[in-house]
């Protein structure tokens, strides 16, 4: 069953919010949170409904489907509901996303990836990388930056090629596969978003334009009442092929660029969740771990910047095999070096 289908059967006969309704609610709001959708094999990114275009196999959205409750680990100094709601009240003051006209705001993700060689004589190569595990394996570090301007209806630019080091490589085959890293230069493009859109050549409808941020889609219907938007995503009906992807909350770029009352409604939101528990502390980022749940007991994990009210990182507990870090500047301009088409 789709992930919105299941969502949207939960309380499907409840007309109010009294305190079942707030439980459902919680329950909603922690399937939908986000999804982790990692792909098999390195190849040309296809933009996905979110628009995430992806740096390398694997590298694409992380998901919370939160069904169950884990037990948390000894508490630190604040539970994870109090830190997300002070990232609440902290978006609500900070001016990470406030550029004054002709800036921009800079989204920088530095994702680190450990990488499978797959041999495949038939391949020019003489294999490929993909994210499965593998005798030979690399860990390779890439970042790529999306540019916002601050009137939001000029052009978006998302340098996909910015950097990729090759940290470490080892294995029976290294030799050969470290000639295949250069199949990871189909990152190396520049992508430009009139107004934040773009066309997908195999849409239906070929003139069809997507939102490079899905949430934009729904700024004005999402409520600000934190339960009552855990609802809306549960009663949520998405139209197949719509301009925007189903309404998530724990894609950092869509999560960020939402407005200030927004983030805090999404954060409160997420405070909502049970069986979420802080895992480190590194200064004002806070690592919190959420349960998949259902028949999963691995834990997926979000940075929060409890000075700025963002979200800066995203990973899992029992699949070190990504993560990926979340810088959020505001800059005069989109560098020289990033290669306009």
């Amino acid at each position: 069953m789709d992930l919105i289908e299941q969502v949207r059967e939960i309380g499907s006969d409840q007309t109010r919010l009294d305190d079942a309704s707030v439980q459902t609610a919680r329950q909603a709001l922690a399937r939908e949170t986000v999804r982790n959708e990692r792909s098999k094999t390195i190849r040309r990114p296809v933009r996905t409904w979110a628009g995430v275009g992806g740096l390398v196999a694997g590298a694409a959205a992380v998901a919370f489907v939160i069904g169950s409750v884990v037990a948390p680990a000894a508490p630190p100094q604040a539970s994870a509901a109090e830190v997300l709601n002070a990232a609440a009240d902290a978006t609500l003051t900070a001016a990470a996303l406030d550029p004054a006209p002709g800036q921009y705001i800079r989204i920088q993700e530095v994702s680190t990836q450990t990488l499978g060689w797959r041999t495949d004589r038939s391949s020019p190569e003489g294999g490929y990388w993909d994210s499965q595990d593998q005798p030979t394996t690399a860990v390779v570090r890439q970042s790529r930056s999306l540019y916002v301007p601050a009137d939001r209806s000029g052009d978006w630019v998302e340098d996909y090629g910015e950097s990729t080091e090759l940290l470490s490589i080892s294995g029976p085959d290294a030799t050969e596969a470290e000639a295949g890293l250069s199949q990871l230069e189909f990152n190396v493009r520049v992508d430009v978003y009139p107004g934040g859109l773009f066309e997908q050549p195999d849409a239906i409808d070929p003139e069809q334009k997507f939102h490079r941020n899905a949430l934009d889609c729904y700024y004005d219907e999402m409520p600000r009442d934190p339960a009552e938007l855990a609802r809306w995503l549960e009663d949520y009906d998405y139209e197949y092929m719509s301009d925007c992807a189903p309404p998530r909350l724990g894609e950092p770029v869509e999560f960020n660029l939402a407005p200030a009352d927004l983030r805090a409604s999404m954060f409160r939101a997420l405070a909502l969740v049970d069986g979420a528990r802080i895992e480190r502390v590194d200064g004002d980022i806070t690592t919190i771990a959420f349960p998949e749940g259902g028949e999963s007991d691995w834990m997926q994990t979000v940075d929060v910047d409890t000075a700025q009210g963002l979200i800066v990182g995203r990973g899992n507990l029992d699949d070190t095999r990504w993560s990926s870090r979340i810088f959020v500047t505001i800059v005069d301009g989109i560098p020289s070096s990033v290669p306009l088409p």
